[in-house]
Formats: structure tokens, C-alpha cells, sequence
């Protein structure tokens, strides 16, 4: 499992971010459920433009308690990768989570975010990450430009549970 920031740093690119917005909400039933809180406990939402060599790739939601993360600010999100600063800052250290992926097209919101057309294809990846004393940290919504993106999964007969699929730009350059 590997951040945004990992992943394009692994594919040679820069990775940047630009918080758009950071506010505290109560957590609320889903989120609740989500991050394993009481609806009424506060959590930050943060919405933040990832950028790979300064191009848009995703605009991703954040969801993570409060409590986790005192005196966070939108410059510490733009800094760099956010599990790096959980593991320097708050000595909480991802170590997996659950991730779900389907196709879906951006909204009025997303596509003036991403700079591409409404109902453009993108993918939906919802994730929720856990830290190594198997708490919950973070859950995670982001739409990823369909158009700089594509999965890639290996198949082998051999292994019941097979590879995960790989989440990878698209050749081209775009």
C-alpha cells in the first residue's frame, strides 16, 4: 500500500498538492461508521487538488478524527505526502486498509477542480486505512482523471486470491 505522493514519486513525476478547503464537522452515522467514531466526535474534512509535475490528477476527500491530527493546517497538507506527516508528526504509521474502486464521471465540482469536461470518466477509489495498532485513521474518497489513468490487474490461475490490481498513469504522457 503507498500514498499519492509515494506512487508518483515512484513513477518518476513530482507529486504537489493544493488544499482547496480544510474545515471540522461532527463525524455524522456514515462517516461515524466509517473511521469507527461516535457521530458526534469531530473529524477534519479536508479537500485537496493532487497534482503530478503540477498537472491535476485527483481531487480527494479526507476524513480523519481530529483528535489524530491537533493543529493541522492546509500548508501542512501541501507540504507532501499526508502518511509521511502522520508518521513524523503524529507517530502513526499506515500500515494497510481496505480500498474500493469502480468507473464513474465527474460532477460540475470535480471536472472545474480537474480542468476536464462535466461527465468526464474518472475512477472512484474510497479508502480506508488503518495505522499498526489496527485503529482506524483515515477513510478517503478521490476521483482520478480517467484520462491519466488505468488499472492494470495480473491474473494467474495458480493463486486463489490473484494480484492486486495496479493503479497506473496511462502511456502517452497524459
Amino acid at each position: 500500500m503507498s500514498s499519492f505522493s509515494e506512487e508518483m514519486r515512484r513513477r518518476g513525476m513530482a507529486p504537489g498538492s493544493k488544499t482547496l478547503s480544510l474545515a471540522t464537522t461532527p463525524a455524522g452515522a456514515y462517516l461515524g461508521r466509517c473511521l469507527h467514531v461516535s457521530p458526534s466526535e469531530s473529524i477534519l474534512v479536508a479537500k485537496r487538488l493532487r497534482l503530478a509535475d503540477g498537472e491535476s490528477m485527483a481531487i480527494e476527500t479526507l476524513h480523519v478524527p481530529e483528535s489524530l491530527v491537533p493543529g493541522l493546517t492546509p500548508k501542512d497538507l501541501d507540504r507532501g505526502s499526508f502518511y509521511e506527516l502522520l508518521a513524523d508528526r503524529y507517530g502513526i504509521n499506515i500500515v494497510g486498509g481496505t480500498q474500493i474502486i469502480e468507473p464513474t464521471v465527474t460532477n460540475e465540482e470535480e471536472s472545474s477542480a480537474l480542468g476536464v469536461p462535466l461527465h468526464s470518466p474518472a475512477f472512484l477509489f474510497e479508502r480506508t486505512t488503518r495505522s499498526d495498532t489496527d485503529d482506524i485513521v483515515e477513510f478517503v474518497r478521490s476521483i482520478y482523471r480517467g484520462d491519466r489513468y488505468r488499472l492494470v490487474s495480473e491474473l494467474n490461475r495458480r493463486e486463489r486470491s490473484g494480484a492486486a490490481p495496479v493503479f497506473m498513469p496511462r502511456d502517452g504522457g497524459g
